[in-house]
């Protein structure tokens, strides 16, 4: 039966009653149901349940709403897909959506134990596997483009294999990726990370382990589990989700799923090494048999014996508002600076504004409140909230619903340029930062040089104290200093280098920063031409997961007549890092590979890769780099033009796409050539496995979609849509509008906002 809890009440009448047509009992039943991802206009969903039709058989079969009572649905039934089950246990029975449309179908090996059919490793069988089909298409399905065995090496039905009963799988909604629960033989289980066409081991190993034990066992070729644990802690593996809900900041990123057997339910995340972490979170008292994730990505827990619980931390944020931080805002002759707030959220949402001294006192406030996809734009944020010229320093925003809350300061100087600062997380921060590119090459008026300016935020409740080193090539520290950084407020060092090579007694002119404090901190630079005194802003990255790793990805990388890219590449570790740097096209095609070795604790910097690399001029592309030593690395990309301007692009981690994301300033007032206008071209990455459908729409400041547009980008490439507003509309648009991205692979979007009086680009990176 499937029911429904309706306004905290289980109704009387089932949606569905299909007792006769399920054989129950064990691991059999009905195992699984899913609505279609257009269920409110179609109407249609989907069940696994088992049937002895004359032998015990697994049945994927679609099913309708009645069209007058969304609470009932119709009887008739439709078999998409049915195979027998030599077994009476390990059916499998999962079926989800992906963020590709098609249907996702979990198979466990057929039963007995050992799986003495070996279908597991069999690819000509269905047991044992993870299917992907499109029910969208023909009589029953179809198999989708881009399964890996439609070659005919295999079912083309599959998409990944060897499994021995994948009980629960979900998608990450963030990024799409597929995590798997799989339940082991006799002594381990498992959480698998799916990728196409993989083989994850049963019934060759089990675990990490070989199977039977002690035997030895050829591992080349298996994708070995992200995490597993022993039967002293649990028996029966049960699959869940990673958090993405608002209510608990905490387990955002963290994979939640438990155990049948122990009621054990742990957390797992993901380490800058690509490595996952496993902490017990509670011990339930449930037999669990299934996780849940309603609309707003809150978790429950199904308890086997009949119960719903929904699942909440001890130390969850009571009513009070959570903050955003930016870093930094500037009020004088020469700059001002912008504030842009998006609504994600489906409700109106009141949103408070301060702003703070360097010495973190309060100056100014400002109270709004924004409508459900709604954008606040001001273009003198300090003049809004009544400051004299001459002040500058952080703003905070306070909001209930931080999560759905997405702002970007932008500074200008009287010449039109900019650069960017992305709103921060108010409560989180680093004890360690690294700014990779900072410079002192000249001085002001001088052509082709540049100078840095530091910045650290405090987010704090106490003073923090931080050291700065500047650390050269070689990864020799050439000069450190020590500032305190009141609460709430930051400290500005207008040309680091020069300051910190006095202190060391050094002559570099370049290098990069490491800033150890003894609390969380943010910093960030700004990056000075010193012939226009334009600056672009560079974010300091800490030993978060979306900013370091093992395997990065540089978004753009230019090496045309007019811009060049510079890249700064740090090895975090002690030890020396071999690094590869793999260029590729547009197209997604490889146009160089070379390796570097990089000293403890140095950086290796280019500043014009691609020439480097032996790339033609006129190309561009994205840049993979990766260590192949699996030691932490730390990258930035500078791209320049040749009058000197700049913007920087971080690298990203594949865990950092996103299937949805925001770039909350797209404007397209003017052409080439026309002072005080501005045009904005997008760039959008595919991460993942197979071609990426990508839906680009346009909304004004009150959430209205003014058009849209969809395009494909392919596996490992890069689109770029010039003055995208105009392309999508048809014309130019004078206010600031805002564009949501969405996709069925994960990607990476930015934007570069270009002065049309000089083609200056700013890079701003969106917000997932």
């Amino acid at each position: 039966r499937v029911l429904i809890y309706q306004n905290g009440t289980l109704l009387g009448i089932p949606f569905l009653d299909i007792r006769d047509r399920v054989t129950s009992g064990g691991e059999k039943g009905l195992l699984s149901i899913v609505f279609h991802p257009d269920y409110p206009r179609n109407r249609r969903f989907f069940l696994n349940y088992t049937n002895r039709r004359p032998n015990l058989k697994s049945f994927i079969v679609e099913y309708q709403v009645s069209v007058g009572n969304p609470n009932l649905a119709l009887r008739e039934e439709k078999i998409v897909m049915q195979f027998d089950q030599p077994f009476d246990n390990h059916n499998g029975g999962q079926l989800k959506f992906g963020p590709d449309g098609y249907l996702y179908i979990g198979t466990g090996d057929g039963g007995s134990a050992g799986d003495p059919m070996r279908n597991g490793q069999n690819r000509q069988s269905l047991l044992g596997k993870i299917l992907r089909i499109d029910v969208d298409h023909g009589t029953g399905y179809v198999i989708p483009p881009g399964n890996p065995f439609m070659d005919g090496s295999g079912v083309p039905e599959i998409w990944a294999y060897g499994f021995r009963n994948p009980w629960r799988f979900s998608f990450d909604r963030l990024n799409g990726r597929l995590l798997v629960g799989d339940v082991g033989q006799n002594d381990y289980e498992e959480i698998d990370l799916i990728r196409r066409g993989e083989n994850y081991g049963w019934n060759i190993m089990e675990g990490t382990h070989c199977y039977p034990p002690g035997t030895g066992c050829e591992t080349a070729g298996l994708i070995l589990p992200i995490a597993e644990y022993a039967h002293d802690l649990g028996v029966s593996v049960t699959g869940g989700y990673v958090y993405r809900g608002r209510q608990y900041p905490a387990l955002t990123g963290t994979y939640i799923f438990g155990d049948f057997g122990s009621s054990r339910i742990w957390g797992l995340q993901e380490t800058p090494l690509g490595n996952w972490k496993r902490t017990e979170l509670l011990v339930s008292g449930l037999s669990i048999s299934s996780f849940g994730e309603d609309e707003e990505g809150e978790l429950y827990v199904v308890g086997y014996e009949g119960s719903l619980r929904r699942l909440r931390t001890l130390n969850a944020p009571g009513e009070e508002y959570l903050q955003v931080l930016v870093p930094s805002a500037a009020k004088t002759d020469r700059f001002v600076s912008s504030l842009t707030i998006l609504n994600r959220d489906a409700v109106t949402q009141p949103v408070i504004i301060r702003s703070r001294s360097p010495e973190g006192s309060l100056t100014g406030s400002l109270n709004l409140e924004l409508a459900p996809g709604g954008l606040f734009r001001s273009e003198d944020i300090l003049a809004l909230l009544q400051l004299p010229s001459g002040s500058f320093g952080p703003l905070i925003l306070e909001a209930p619903h931080w999560g759905s809350i997405s702002a970007t300061s932008e500074i200008r100087s009287n010449r039109g340029t900019a650069g960017f600062f992305p709103g921060q997380p108010g409560s989180g921060g680093s004890r360690e930062k690294i700014i990779a590119e900072v410079e002192d090459s000249g001085e002001r008026g001088t052509k082709g040089t540049h100078r840095s300016n530091l910045g650290i935020n405090n987010t704090g409740t106490l003073t923090a104290t931080v050291e700065v080193s500047l650390v050269d090539s070689e990864g020799s520290v050439a000069g450190a200093a020590t500032y305190g950084v009141p609460p709430g407020g930051m400290v500005q060092v207008n040309q680091i280098v020069r300051t910190l090579r006095k202190a060391g007694g050094s002559q570099i002119d370049h290098g990069y920063l490491r800033l150890v404090s003894n609390q969380p901190v943010y910093a960030w630079a700004s990056k000075i031409d010193n012939e226009t005194d334009d600056p672009s802003m560079e974010i300091g990255i800490g030993d978060e997961l979306s900013g370091t790793g093992t395997q990065l990805m540089v978004p753009s990388i230019s090496g045309t007549g007019r811009f060049k890219s510079l890249l700064a590449v740090i090895n975090r570790e002690d030890t020396p890092n071999q690094i590869r740097l793999v260029a590729r096209a547009a197209s997604g095609a490889v146009m160089a590979r070379v390796s570097r070795t990089i000293p403890p604790k140095g950086v290796f910097r280019s500043t014009d890769i691609l020439s480097e690399m032996g790339v033609l001029s006129e190309s561009f592309g994205s840049l993979l780099v990766e260590s192949l030593s699996e030691k932490l690395l730390s990258v930035v990309s500078e791209v320049h033009s040749a009058q000197g301007t700049a913007g920087f692009f971080p690298a990203v981690t594949t865990a950092s796409a996103a299937l949805r994301s925001y770039l909350p300033e797209i404007v397209d007032t003017g052409d080439a050539s026309n002072p005080g206008t501005y045009r904005t071209n997008v760039g959008i990455n595919n991460l993942g496995a197979l071609p990426a459908r990508v839906k680009l729409d346009v909304f004004d400041s009150s959430g209205m979609r003014l058009g849209s547009t969809t395009l494909e980008v392919p596996v490992d490439g890069l689109i770029q849509i010039n003055r995208v507003v105009a392309s999508i509309l048809g014309r130019r648009v004078q206010s600031v509008v805002y564009l949501a991205i969405s996709s069925d692979q994960p990607i990476h979007a930015w934007a570069s906002k270009i002065d049309n009086d000089t083609d200056d680009p700013s890079v701003l990176i969106s917000i997932p």
